[in-house]
C-alpha cells in the first residue's frame, strides 16, 4: 500500500469514528436510535461524502505539516483569479513568469511561446539562456492531444537528437503543454525532480486548469501584438515612402529607413552595406549599434561573411546562433544572431541589410518579409539618388519607377493556394507605367479563400505605393477572421488617413467557405465580379460602398451568395472592360459576359485565353496600354 493509499484510509477510519460519536451523541438527546441503525447511516453519509471528507482532512494536514502547501495554493489561486483580468500579452507572461519563480524556486525550468511557427524561449528557471535550445519548430508538437497535460516520455514528441540532448543534460524530461485554440500554444518544461504541487490533488488539478487558461489568453493576447505590431510596420512603410518621395538624399533615406526598422524590431545592431564602384567589395553606408571606425573601416568582399553570401547568393540569410555558422564574419563580440537581406533593384544587386542580436534564435521568418519590404524600399532610393536626371526634377522619379515594376510584382501572389474542389487563376499584366492594379488570394484554412482585387486611380509612384499600402493592410489582417465588411471598412480607414489627396481605389474583398458553399463580399466601388452559376444565371456582386480612401468611417455593407458545384466567378479590372478599338469603342461589360457565356463549356484556363484573345483581337496595339487583372474561379 503506498503513501496516498494509507492516508486516505487512515482519514476514513477517523472521520467515520468522529461522524458516529456525533450521531451517537445526537441520539441520546434527540433520537433513540440502535447502534447497528448508526453504523448503517455513518458508512452511508461517509460513502457519499468521502472524496470531500478526504481532500478536506488532506488540506487541513497539509496546511500544518507542509506550509510550502499553503503557499503553494496561494499563488496559483491568485495565478487563476487574475489571469481572468489580463489583456495584455506582457501581462499575462509577467503573471505566469512570477509565479513560476516562486512555484519552481528549487527546480530548473523553462518556459516556451509559440511565435511564427515556433516555440521560442520565454523565459527560464536557475538555468542560463546559453544552455537551452532558443526555438523549437512547432511541428514536434504537431502530433500531441490538445488535452494533455504531462508528456513524460520525449517519445510523444517529435524533438531533434541535439535539443533533447540540451534538455535531458539538465535533467528536464517533464513537458506540460498549454494548449491553445486548435495547437498547442506553449509548454513549460521542467525537471524531474519531486514537486509538491503535483503531489497535493488540490494544487494539481489548480495547476492543469490554469495550464488550459493560459495557453486561450496567451493566444488571445498574442494575437492583438501581432495586429499592432503589423499596424506599426505599415506606419513606418508609409513614412519610409514618403521619405523616398520627398527626398532625394541616399544617406538621409537610409539612415531614416535603419531608424524605421529599430521601431518595428529590437535589434541591438543595423547596417546597410552598398557595393563599391568595382563590384567586388561592400561598404557600409549607414549604420547603428557598431563601433563607428570598425565599420567605417570594414572592406567586406563579395562572398565573406554572411553579407557577402548574400550578395554572391542574392539569398536571405538568417542565422539563429552565428556560432554555429561556416560563413559568419565577426564585427561584434555580443552577436549572437544575424539577419541579412539583399537589397536589389531590377534584378541587379546593390548591397545588403544586415541585422544583429544579442539573443540566439532573435530573428525569425516573419521579419525576414518585413526586412524585404525595407529592402525594397532601399532599392528604390538606392537606384533614385543614382540617377542624375533624378536631382534635377522630382518628376523623373516617376519615369525611373518604370523599373520597379519587377519590385512591386513580387507584392503579388505568384502562385494560386490549392484547394481539391476549386480551380483559380490569376493574371496580371502591368503596362509600361507602374502598375496600380492589385489582387490576392489569402488561405484562411482548407476551406475558407480571401478573394481581392483593386485598381488605384492614377499611375507612377504614388499608385504604386497606395497599391503596396493596401495589400499591407490586408495581409496584417490575413490572421484573423473578419467580416468582408470589416476589413473593407479598416482599409478604407487606412487609406483616408495615409493617402495623398485625390488619390483612391476601388476594391472588391470576398470571403468563401467551401464547406457551407456561400461568399460573402464586399463591393467598395469596383467593377462588379461576374458570377456565372451552373444554371447560366448571371449575377453581378455590386453590394458595398464608395471607393477606398475617398470619406472615412463609411459603413460598408456586404452581401452573401451561394457558390455551387459548376459556378464560375469572374474579377476584373477596367483595363479589360475600358479597352478601346481604333474607333474609340470600349469593349465593355456586356461583351465580356457575353463572351463568356459563347464559352461556357471551355474549362477556366482556355476561357482566360479566349478572353485575353478577344480583347486583343478587339483593342489591337491600344491593349497594351492598359493594366489588366483578370481572376477566374471555378467549383469542380
Amino acid at each position: 500500500m503506498n503513501l496516498k493509499k494509507l492516508t486516505d484510509a487512515v482519514v476514513f477510519f477517523l472521520a467515520s469514528l468522529f461522524i458516529f460519536i456525533v450521531l451517537r451523541l445526537l441520539s441520546n438527546q434527540i433520537f433513540h436510535i440502535s447502534n447497528q441503525t448508526l453504523v448503517i447511516l455513518t458508512l452511508l453519509f461517509i460513502s457519499l461524502s468521502r472524496a470531500r471528507i478526504v481532500r478536506f482532512a488532506q488540506d487541513q494536514v497539509f496546511v500544518r505539516i507542509r506550509p510550502d502547501f499553503a503557499s503553494d495554493l496561494q499563488r496559483l489561486e491568485q495565478l487563476n483569479s487574475r489571469l481572468n483580468q489580463a489583456r495584455r500579452f506582457r501581462e499575462v507572461t509577467r503573471l505566469l513568469f512570477n509565479t513560476f519563480d516562486g512555484l519552481f524556486k528549487d527546480h530548473r525550468f523553462a518556459f516556451y511561446i509559440l511565435e511564427d511557427n515556433r516555440f521560442t524561449l520565454a523565459h527560464a528557471g536557475n538555468l542560463s539562456r546559453q544552455d537551452l535550445p532558443p526555438a523549437i519548430h512547432a511541428a514536434a508538437f504537431a502530433k500531441v492531444d490538445l488535452d494533455t497535460l504531462l508528456i513524460e516520455n520525449f517519445r510523444d514528441v517529435k524533438l531533434k537528437p541535439q535539443i533533447q540532448q540540451q534538455f535531458t543534460a539538465h535533467g528536464l524530461q517533464r513537458i506540460h503543454p498549454f494548449k491553445g485554440h486548435s495547437r498547442i500554444f506553449a509548454f513549460l518544461i521542467m525537471d524531474a525532480a519531486h514537486c509538491s504541487i503535483f503531489t497535493y490533488q488540490q494544487t494539481r488539478e489548480l495547476f492543469n486548469k490554469i495550464q488550459k487558461k493560459a495557453g486561450l489568453i496567451l493566444e488571445n493576447t498574442a494575437l492583438i501584438i501581432d495586429l499592432e505590431r503589423r499596424h506599426k510596420e505599415i506606419r513606418e512603410i508609409i513614412a519610409v515612402s514618403q521619405r523616398i518621395l520627398s527626398s532625394f538624399d541616399m544617406k538621409n533615406i537610409l539612415d531614416f529607413i535603419l531608424k524605421s526598422l529599430k521601431e518595428v524590431m529590437d535589434f541591438d545592431a543595423a547596417a546597410i552595406f552598398l557595393l563599391d564602384s568595382s563590384g567586388k567589395r561592400l561598404l557600409s553606408v549607414s549604420s547603428m549599434g557598431y563601433q563607428e571606425k570598425v565599420i567605417n573601416d570594414l572592406r567586406l568582399k563579395v562572398g565573406q561573411g554572411a553579407c557577402g553570401w548574400v550578395v554572391e547568393s542574392k539569398k536571405t540569410s538568417l542565422l539563429s546562433d552565428v556560432s554555429t555558422s561556416p560563413h559568419y564574419y565577426q564585427v561584434r563580440t555580443e552577436t549572437k544572431s544575424q539577419l541579412s537581406l539583399p537589397v536589389i533593384f531590377n534584378n541587379q544587386i546593390l548591397g545588403v541589410i544586415c541585422l544583429e542580436s544579442d539573443q540566439k534564435g532573435f530573428f525569425t521568418r516573419s521579419q525576414a518579409e518585413t526586412l524585404q519590404i525595407f529592402a525594397d524600399l532601399a532599392a528604390i532610393a538606392i537606384h533614385n539618388s543614382k540617377q542624375l536626371d533624378i536631382l534635377i526634377a522630382k518628376k523623373s522619379l516617376e519615369r525611373e519607377l518604370v523599373n520597379a515594376a519587377s519590385v512591386q510584382q513580387r507584392l503579388l501572389v505568384r502562385h494560386p493556394p490549392h484547394y481539391e474542389n476549386l480551380k483559380i487563376i490569376a493574371y496580371n499584366r502591368p503596362s509600361s507605367i507602374v502598375s496600380g492594379d492589385l489582387y490576392d488570394l489569402i488561405r484562411y484554412n482548407d476551406h475558407t479563400l480571401g478573394i481581392a482585387i483593386g485598381d488605384v486611380s492614377g499611375k507612377g509612384a504614388a499608385a504604386a505605393l497606395m497599391m503596396a499600402l493596401i495589400l499591407a493592410g490586408l495581409r496584417s489582417h490575413s490572421k484573423t477572421f473578419m467580416t468582408a465588411c470589416d476589413v473593407v471598412y479598416r482599409l478604407n480607414n487606412l487609406l483616408a488617413e495615409s493617402t495623398i489627396e485625390g488619390l483612391y481605389a476601388t476594391f472588391f474583398y470576398g470571403i468563401l467557405n467551401l464547406q457551407t458553399g456561400r461568399i460573402i463580399y464586399t463591393n467598395a466601388g469596383h467593377n462588379p465580379p461576374i458570377l456565372i452559376k451552373a444554371s447560366g444565371e448571371i449575377i453581378r456582386l455590386t453590394e458595398g460602398g464608395i471607393v477606398l480612401g475617398f470619406m472615412p468611417d463609411w459603413e460598408y455593407k456586404q452581401a452573401e451568395l451561394n457558390f455551387d458545384s459548376g459556378d464560375i466567378l469572374i474579377g476584373y479590372t477596367d483595363g479589360i472592360t475600358e479597352s478601346m478599338n481604333e474607333q474609340g469603342e470600349e469593349f465593355g461589360e456586356q461583351r465580356l459576359i457575353d463572351l463568356i457565356i459563347s464559352n461556357r463549356g471551355l474549362n477556366i484556363y482556355k476561357l482566360k485565353d479566349k478572353i485575353l484573345e478577344e480583347l486583343h483581337t478587339f483593342s489591337g496595339e491600344k491593349m497594351s496600354r492598359d493594366d489588366i487583372t483578370l481572376i477566374l474561379i471555378e467549383k469542380k
